[in-house]
């Protein structure tokens, strides 16, 4: 500030009063004393008449103190007031007018003399009790109570009263106190330098604005206005603003009331900050009583910048009945249509109350704030219950925030009062409950969303009673609240008011804990827990307590807390719960588990629900995942335990830094991972997001919210050589929304099939032997799809079954080495369409050496027969592939059993260019159809450009579909010359309608039809084509092999080695369509050997021959029967055969059908065995050495058992030996002379067992 001295001279000043009346004054400086004012008498001695007189009179300085006391009950005093500078003043040499309340008056029509007081320059006078009437009411008049400006510091204006007149033609006119740097308007241009001046205890009512301080630059930057303070002001129905500050710093505005009017019914703000105010306090005001009929109503309105180092505090104040049919805010930071950020804030304490229930609204905002950085919010309870048509949110962040906390709120914002009752907004995304915004965006972990339930909504006492908010907040430095009562300096009370609750009751509810920012960590980390749905009250206090299980024994980590909040640091795996104890008694928590993970070693570990996450085993998908997030140092295989699902989880993987060393595989073993997606940005239930080398098998994965969005699995961004296989993917089965897909690899977060602006870079992924039911979208693959743009590279879509979809089997597009291969596309089961088409594959726009072949579509509409919606097998649309290096090949696909009445296609061709169809077999052979004027059908057709590069070759067309409507086997809108079609083959045998063609060039209605082949070859197509039925093997059940033997080796090799079945094509006379096929399939002549021959039995045995359908032996080569081992035996067995009888044979390979030729072996015959054995009759053991043994004799037996029997039955002898002997003794002794039995039992060459039974005898 800066201080004028002057010394002691003699002043001649020249006085114009307001009444017209001019007169010279002759003053020396340095008075002092006490003085009067009092209009009923003359200015004289220490009386003057007027404040005007007064003020001469101190023109030459001070000395000491000067008071001057207004008569009670003078005036009222009609004038305008100017003081300068002047000497002398100081913080003991003050100046005083203590005006008992009279009233000055005045109407100003000069633009730089508005005030009724002005202290221009002025220091340490202060005003106390006088009213301020300005008259001014119409255009061109002005009206300020108290003018500060030009340096006027440490001035006091007190306990007065200004009122002022509504103006809203020139509203600016019309102020109660400002402070600034310029005589006319009160935020013009103009450095203020006005200091620590006090504006306490006074009532402005009227005009636009109560009290403005503004010290805005002329240029550059601004000179702030420093120290001064607003207190205890009443501010009743100022049409705009109650309060405005600009360039301030060090302003306290505290204690303030500020209030609506009758007048004050639009566009109303109680406190604005504007342009730049750092270290402002604005505390323990009260601004409420806004009854709006129209406009926007702000408690608080920060558009100022501020400075690190210097925030500014918004504490302890009370915002509430607030009544607009628009837009209400409580605190807000920044105005979208200003420059400034409103950033470096602390907002403490407040209470919001936007609970009024009489008129409603359209918006609502506890807090606002646009964008900012350094905001902390803290201790506040916001409550709205106010209905408004659009929306209610407690914190509202326009644009995310930085460097800003929030926390210990209560924020508590009901359903259903609102389209929107959110806790929370940030960055376009809401957030209805405190869990979200936690879970989200990281702030108020330990907030509350309880009711705060006020003492008297009605009165607006807004105290709280609500127990479980009782001492929830932090202390922040702040230490009374707005009654001024002391706050508790550990645990004080959220809102404006420090409060006692009620004591706590039994029986304790133990509520539920929780635990933020996560409840699984990576190694040790600082944890956040805090309880809900808990009860509460004076006197009640909590304990958290941890256990390594969630049933184990628990031990007391904190002592007893008054509010049940703990941060603490978790190192390994424990349960928390708290014990909330009442009295005697204590109620516990659920526990909850903090889930502490470090490197897992490479191996294979279980997924099961029934175990804890502890060892080898993960309770979850989740604790894999967080696991995995953690770090692992090798591959590592998951297996799901069998019959531990359902899991209700959604897996959203990211990069984990995977390898081909180092790879994650998870081994469904058929159990099912479940969810319902809600966020529109992550519609998969697993979603792979820049994750490679991820492994899922035989998992069932179940999309179950139905109506909304969902995909089974979903890649993006990057994510590379991942594979899906033998997995069931399960979509809501009837549901005609487009955001169901089974399998997706899409660079939107939201659309399956975005190709328009962003790139997948999704590659080498291989989609192996799933099957998908339902959706919109069976799979799809797409990315940035113009020419020259395919950034989707080496995907691989094999083996999989799309079942019952709605509009697309298999969506391709923006894609480079793309396979499609042996996939299965049906409708077995779905009975709800759309009126649009169903196709099998697309493919659309840009797409390199894309294949697709070997693929099934069939059997659509299975359930819709009457559907006259339009079936597409094959669908290429504006393929325009730039390089003949890199067709799009479509071969070796099967497509039949189309029903329905609509429009069919197997294979649609739109504006596309370099295409290979070759070997595909189409069959739209539906009698059933019936007469539908538009239900045209077509084999292969070719609409749009007529584009180069078109190739048709070795494809089978057969159309006998019924219905009135066109057929055609191959169909071209316009004329294209260079299109080659040959060795195809057309066959129509339509048996209704007139236009049933082989051909046709040009529209529908105008084209020419070209009936039999001959007459389409005519145009220069098909040369070498043909048209006959083929004769399909059995249809019903999807073989489509011709059986019709004219209908062999017609093709031309095109260089497709193999055919639907994996057969190998011949690279001379391939077959033509999708089968490589042999009619009568060339055989082998059985060889024929005489495997084994014996005594009564010969066999013999032949080789086996491949695709024979049986085989017939004969004796005679004319008579041919079954083989004794069947027919399709490779043995014939002779028995009951006398010894030495011969047999001849031959065998004969039947041929592969009936018409086909038999393949005859050579002629075979073999003798059966001579019946060799022989049995002496007699012998003689005397030692002659002639018949001196008794043995078996024998030449063919191959094994032998026989014993000797005397007269009485005794065994005496026995031998297995085939050389064995008996030399006629017993146990060491000869025998006696007599008769003697043979028992002999004999083994065949042949395996048929022989017995001799006789008797022979002993001589000597």
């Amino acid at each position: 500030m800066r201080k004028i001295l002057r010394g002691h001279v003699l002043y001649k000043i020249l006085f114009t009063l307001s009444l017209g009346l001019s007169f010279m004054v002759e003053s020396h400086a340095q008075v002092s004393g006490t003085f009067t004012i009092n209009s009923a008498l003359p200015t004289s001695g220490s009386n003057f008449n007027t404040f005007t007189a007064a003020a001469a009179f101190l023109a030459g300085g001070v000395n000491g103190p000067v008071v001057f006391n207004v008569q009670s009950g003078s005036g009222p005093y009609n004038e305008q007031v100017v003081f300068n500078a002047i000497s002398g003043t100081s913080a003991t040499n003050t100046i005083t007018f203590n005006c008992n309340g009279v009233t000055l008056t005045f109407l100003s029509t000069t633009s730089s003399s508005r005030a009724g007081i002005k202290l221009n320059g002025t220091n340490y006078v202060t005003f106390d009790n006088l009213t301020v009437l300005p008259l001014a009411g119409n255009v061109g008049e002005y009206g300020y109570g108290f003018h500060l400006l030009n340096d006027a510091d440490n001035n006091t204006i007190k306990n007065c009263r200004i009122t002022n007149k509504i103006d809203w033609n020139a509203p600016d006119n019309h102020q109660g106190i400002v402070i600034n740097g310029n005589d006319a308007g009160a935020t013009a241009a103009g450095d203020s330098k006005c200091d620590n001046n006090l504006i306490q205890g006074n009532t402005i009512s009227g005009g636009t604005i109560g009290i403005t301080l503004s010290s805005v630059p002329v240029s550059g930057s601004g000179v702030f206005m420093s120290g001064n303070s607003i207190i205890s002001n009443t501010i009743t129905n100022t049409i705009h603003y109650g309060i405005q500050m600009y360039y301030n710093t060090g302003t306290v505005v505290d204690a303030n009331d500020i209030t609506g009017g009758p007048d004050a019914i639009y566009d109303l703000t109680g406190i604005y900050l504007v342009k730049y105010n750092q270290s402002i306090n604005i505390t323990r005001n009260r601004i409420h009583a806004f009854h709006c009929v129209s406009g926007y109503q702000y408690g608080i309105l920060v558009s100022s910048e501020s400075v690190a180092g210097k925030p500014c505090l918004i504490a302890n104040n009370a915002v509430y009945d607030f009544q607009s049919p628009q837009t209400i805010y409580g605190i807000a930071s920044a105005n979208p249509i200003t420059t400034y950020s409103g950033s470096y804030l602390n907002v403490y304490h407040n209470t919001v109350s936007f609970d009024d229930q009489v008129v409603s609204g359209s918006q609502t905002f506890g807090f606002y704030f646009y964008t900012v950085t350094d905001v902390n919010v803290a201790n506040n309870i916001v409550s709205i219950t106010r209905v408004a048509t659009n929306w209610n949110y407690g914190i509202y962040f326009e644009n995310t925030p930085l460097n800003t906390t929030s926390n210990r709120n209560d924020f508590y914002i009901p359903q259903g009062n609102a389209f929107i009752c959110a806790w929370g907004h940030s960055n376009l995304v809401d957030y209805v409950t405190l869990t979200d915004w936690q879970l989200q965006m990281g702030y108020d972990y330990t907030s509350r969303e309880d009711n705060p339930a006020f003492t008297n909504l009605a009165t607006f006492d807004l105290r709280p009673t609500q127990q479980t908010i009782d001492n929830m907040g932090v202390y922040v430095g702040v230490n009374n609240d707005i009654s001024g009562a002391s706050r508790s300096a550990t645990f004080p009370d959220p809102g404006c008011y420090e409060f006692l609750s009620a004591p706590c009751t039994t029986p304790v509810t133990g509520g539920s804990a929780y635990v933020l920012p996560d409840s699984m960590f990576c190694g040790a980390a600082t944890v956040f827990l805090g309880l809900k749905g808990n009860s509460g009250g004076a006197g009640q206090t909590y304990k958290w307590q941890t256990s390594t299980t969630p049933s184990g024994t628990y031990t007391d980590v904190t002592s007893a807390l008054v509010y049940p909040y703990y941060t603490g640091t978790a190192s390994s795996t424990l349960y928390y719960r708290v014990a909330s104890t009442c009295g005697a008694t204590t109620a516990y928590s659920n526990p909850v588990r903090v889930l502490v993970s470090y490197t897992l070693s490479p191996g294979t570990y279980t997924i099961n629900s029934a175990q804890p996450t502890a060892g080898i085993n993960f309770a979850s998908f989740r604790d894999v995942l967080h696991q995995l997030k953690c770090g692992f140092s090798g591959s590592v295989v998951f297996n799901v335990t069998s019959g531990s699902g359902p899991y209700t989880e959604q897996m959203i993987i990211p990069d984990l830094g995977t390898s081909p060393t180092k790879t994650v595989t998870f081994n469904g073993n058929g159990e099912t991972l479940k969810f319902t997606p809600t966020d529109p940005d992550q519609r998969g239930v697993i979603k792979l997001e820049d994750a490679d080398y991820i492994t899922f098998d035989s998992l069932t994965v179940n999309v179950e919210n139905d109506p909304g969005f969902g995909f089974g699995f979903h890649l993006k961004n990057n994510a590379d050589h991942n594979t899906i296989k033998r997995c069931t993917v399960n979509l809501p089965q009837n549901s005609i929304i487009d955001y169901y897909a089974g399998i997706v690899i899409s660079p939107s977060d939201q659309d399956p099939i975005e190709y328009r602006t962003d790139n997948s870079y999704c590659d080498s992924n291989l989609v192996l032997n799933n099957t998908v039911n339902g959706g919109f979208y069976g799979i799809t693959c797409t990315s940035v799809s113009d020419q020259g743009d395919a950034n989707a590279v080496g995907n691989i879509f094999r083996g999989n079954k799309l079942h019952d979809g709605i509009r697309f089997g298999i969506y391709i597009t923006g894609n480079t080495n793309v396979l499609v291969d042996s996939n299965d596309i049906s409708h077995p089961t779905r009975t709800v369409f759309l009126n649009n088409s169903f196709i099998g594959i697309y493919a659309n726009r840009a797409n390199y050496n894309l294949n697709i072949t070997r693929n099934r579509i069939h059997n659509l509409l299975e359930k819709m027969k009457t559907s006259v919606i339009e079936l597409d097998g094959i669908y290429i649309d504006a393929v325009q592939t730039t390089t003949v290096a890199q067709p799009v090949n479509v071969s070796n696909n099967v497509i039949y059993n189309f029903r329905g009445n609509g429009v069919q296609h197997g294979i649609y061709n739109f504006s596309s260019l370099n295409l290979n169809e070759y070997h595909n077999t189409i069959a739209l052979d539906d009698t059933s159809a019936i007469t539908v004027a538009a239900g045209y059908t077509r084999g292969i057709s070719f609409f749009g450009a007529p584009y180069t590069g078109i190739v048709v070759k070795d494809n089978n067309v057969v159309i006998k579909r019924g219905g009135a409507a066109g057929k055609w086997c191959i169909y071209l809108s316009v004329a294209n010359a260079s299109l080659i079609a040959n060795n195809n083959n057309y066959y129509m045998l339509a048996a209704n309608g007139t236009t049933n063609a082989i051909g046709h060039i040009g529209s529908v209605t105008t084209g020419i039809n070209y009936p039999t082949l001959s007459s389409w070859q005519a145009t220069g197509k098909d040369a070498s084509s043909i048209s006959m039925d083929p004769v399909f093997y059995d249809p019903a059940v999807g073989d489509l092999t011709p059986t019709k033997i004219p209908f062999e080796n017609k093709g031309t090799y095109v260089g497709v080695t193999n055919d639907i079945l994996n057969v190998t094509r011949s690279t001379t006379t391939p077959d033509i369509g999708a089968y490589e096929f042999s009619i009568c399939q060339p055989l082998t002549t059985p060889v024929l050997r005489v495997d084994s021959v014996g005594v009564n039995t010969i066999r013999f045995a032949w080789t086996a021959v491949p695709n024979t359908t049986g085989y017939r032996v004969s004796r005679d080569g004319v008579n041919w029967t079954i083989p004794s081992s069947g027919a399709f035996g490779l043995s014939q067995t002779y028995t009951g055969l006398k010894p030495t009888d011969s047999i001849g044979l031959q065998v004969k390979a039947l041929g592969t059908r009936v018409d086909c030729p038999d393949y005859i072996s050579q002629r075979d015959t073999a003798r059966a065995l001579a019946d060799g054995v022989f049995i002496p009759n007699t012998f003689t053991p005397n030692g002659n050495k002639k018949d001196d043994e008794f043995m078996v004799y024998s030449n063919v037996l191959k094994s032998v058992h026989w014993m000797v029997f005397n007269q009485w039955g005794e065994k005496i002898f026995e031998t297995s030996d085939l050389q064995g002997k008996w030399d006629g003794t017993y146990k060491g002794k000869p025998q006696p002379i007599g008769v003697y039995v043979y028992v002999v039992v004999g083994t065949m060459p042949d395996g048929n067992k022989v017995t001799y039974r006789g008797t022979f005898n002993l001589i000597r």
